[in-house]
């Protein structure tokens, strides 16, 4: 190999590195949507942080069945068009596409108007997500800006701020007070 292949393969592997790893819905074998559901405009003001509450995941077979699970329970049970969120976290350090980010979502009635919601997959009540799930998580909301779904100035809240629920957790609640945009403030 020569050194200008070498020097190539360190610079793509230096890009992949800071590249958010979103699975697709098709990848996840979601389900279509089952009926409209209203737009939004983009950029949003706020990223809004929750919990599924249920069981985790840290591999991508478990995380994709977690995925078509609570696609399944939110649309029959809860009677949503689909998925609750925008984009879900895995244990396993990957972010599972839900709805489209110019879709209303269906998590934080009245407050989903403007708000981008990321899910971590699990229960965080106790115990704090991978670090693998940490870190997927930043990057997407640093994705989120570059690609004008969320503000620049957009405003970082747990679920519990906007809804009357115990999501993201007291574990995970506690750790995003500490990242950069975090608000008291809706």
């Amino acid at each position: 190999m020569t050194w200008i292949a070498v020097l190539v393969v360190c610079l793509a592997a230096i890009a992949v590195q800071g590249e958010v790893p979103i699975v697709t819905r098709a990848e996840w074998n979601a389900r279509p949507a089952s009926g409209p559901m209203d737009s939004m405009e983009t950029p949003l003001p706020r990223a809004v942080i929750a919990h599924t509450a249920g069981g985790g995941c840290t591999d991508d077979v478990s995380c994709s069945q977690q995925m078509r699970n609570l696609q399944n329970f939110q649309m029959s049970r809860q009677k949503f068009s689909d998925i609750a969120y925008h984009y879900l976290v895995g244990g396993n350090g990957k972010v599972y596409a839900g709805r489209s980010p110019s879709q209303k979502g269906a998590f934080a009635a009245p407050n989903n108007e403007g708000s981008l919601g990321i899910a971590f997959i699990g229960n965080f009540e106790e115990q704090a997500p991978t670090q693998e799930a940490l870190d997927a998580a930043k990057k997407l909301i640093e994705h989120a800006v570059k690609e004008s779904q969320l503000g620049e100035n957009y405003k970082l809240l747990g679920h519990r701020q906007v809804s009357a629920t115990r999501s993201p957790g007291e574990a995970l609640y506690t750790l995003i007070q500490q990242w950069p945009h975090w608000s008291e403030q809706i």
